[in-house]
């Protein structure tokens, strides 16, 4: 993702429009793709807007030995993209040390990747795009960590057991902005 796809997530720039279709319009392939990346900056829009970032449900984490799992479930990224994992994943966390002092955080990342190859007038192409969310560790303080990743837990060692402390974790519900109505503003105004 560049600066200006970015930016373009974080604030609304120039003006919305749409496709009119209509009997005999001939639809080009940037036609339909304009089409999906305003349905995804809307979408990314209102989820920051109106829920805010966080895990909205599930993403449970649990303990085994020196693994990590962490259970399906969705979240909110700070660029309002949704982050869905169908799937438990497990990280060995064998590197977690008692010297890391709990800045060690299992965090999950909106990501997709290309897939369904194809062949186009100029050569291969995905076909479509899949998105696959990345489970990692990441030593908060070291910055290691996409920017735009959800913490699900930090981690730490108490004697040699591996624990996971939720307390970090943040719902969408948690940080909503809170909007005064639009009529609470015309009443003060009179």
């Amino acid at each position: 993702m560049d600066d200006v796809e970015e930016r373009a997530m974080w604030e609304p720039t120039g003006e919305r429009s749409r496709v009119n279709y209509f009997p005999g319009r001939t639809l080009t392939a940037s036609d339909l793709a304009a089409e999906q990346v305003q349905a995804r900056e809307r979408l990314w829009l209102h989820n920051r807007a109106l829920h805010g970032d966080g895990i909205a449900l599930g993403l449970e984490v649990t303990v085994d030995r020196n693994t990590v799992h962490v259970a399906p479930g969705f979240a909110i990224d700070v660029l309002g993209r949704e982050i869905v994992l169908t799937e438990r994943r497990s990280l060995d966390a064998s590197s977690v040390v008692r010297e890391s002092h709990g800045r060690v955080q299992l965090v999950i990342a909106w990501a997709e990747e290309p897939a369904d190859p194809m062949v186009a007038p100029d050569g291969p192409v995905a076909g479509r795009f899949v998105e696959r969310p990345h489970v990692m560790l990441a030593e908060h303080a070291l910055g290691e960590a996409p920017e735009h990743a959800v913490p699900l837990a930090r981690l730490y060692r108490h004697g040699e057991e591996l624990v996971a402390d939720p307390s970090i974790r943040l719902h969408v519900h948690q940080h909503v902005h809170q909007l005064p109505h639009p009529q609470a503003q015309v009443h003060r105004e009179l």
